[in-house]
């Protein structure tokens, strides 16, 4: 049997925070070859799943894409993208490579530059550009150990001083792929995962808030669209006419988001 999970669940499913599954076989039905991928190099995958239908702390150009990771033996050995035989799927880009006698932290500080320079802030508490690359470090056994390169926007969010907004977020948004029922209780198990239950606690008001926050744009998402599809209209073919019968539902400064969610989602 071929079984696919979420990084926290053991299956994969919809949920009414986003369509997960059907938003895989969509990507299967476009990359046919992915089911033969663990017979093909005998091993397990893991894949990521992103684009701007699924977003979490990044605002990707792409509505929805897959990329191959890395696969897992039984022995629970990495082996890294550029040695599976991927069939034509994608995997994820390659940045560089260093060979012995390069300087890994100077390589190290360069990509983090670069790909700090592609990043900007969005209003929505998100991030345009990469969120990060991941090293395939050979080791004198031959076994692969993976190792994290994030730029220093995100970085910041993750290794702030205590816990902060922004990573509560995001860390609502992974809850909501494996579950439904967001609230403090069933998020505290993930928060406590980087933060002591001290800290969370102290912090409480404001990780309700972040969870308000997160139930708000998911609500407000699902009004945009319903009233989008609601209109028997096209953006791509009528985006005048579209929005402005949608100006009839929504604020004038909500308009900008509005369109954002269509063009991401339909």
């Amino acid at each position: 049997y071929l079984t696919y999970k979420l990084r926290l669940a053991p299956v994969l499913r919809n949920s009414k925070w986003g369509a997960f599954l059907d938003m895989w076989q969509e990507l299967l039905k476009k990359h046919p070859t992915i089911p033969q991928l663990v017979e093909k190099n005998n091993c397990h995958l893991s894949f990521e799943m992103y684009g701007g239908r699924n977003t979490h702390l990044i605002v990707y150009e792409e509505e929805l894409a897959v990329a191959a990771l890395f696969g897992v033996r039984a022995d629970a050995s990495v082996v890294p993208p550029a040695q599976l035989d991927l069939l034509g799927v994608p995997s994820a880009a390659l940045v560089g490579q260093l060979v012995a006698g390069e300087d890994p932290v100077a390589k190290y500080a360069e990509i983090r530059a670069e790909m700090e320079h592609r990043n900007h802030p969005t209003e929505e508490d998100k991030i345009s550009g990469i969120e990060g690359t991941v090293w395939y470090v050979e080791e004198p056994n031959a076994r692969v150990s993976m190792w994290k390169c994030k730029p220093e926007s995100v970085e910041a969010i993750h290794w702030a001083t205590g816990i902060n907004k922004k990573a509560v977020l995001a860390t609502c948004w992974n809850f909501l792929e494996t579950a439904d029922d967001l609230n403090y209780d069933t998020l505290l198990p993930l928060l406590l995962e980087e933060y002591q239950r001290d800290d969370i606690e102290n912090f409480r008001e404001h990780v309700e808030a972040c969870i308000s926050q997160v139930r708000y744009e998911f609500e407000f998402k699902e009004r945009v669209l319903a009233a989008y599809d609601g209109l028997g209209l096209s953006i791509h073919m009528d985006k005048a006419g579209v929005m402005r019968a949608l100006s009839q539902h929504f604020q004038r400064p909500e308009m900008k988001k509005v369109f954002t969610l269509i063009i991401r989602n339909r």
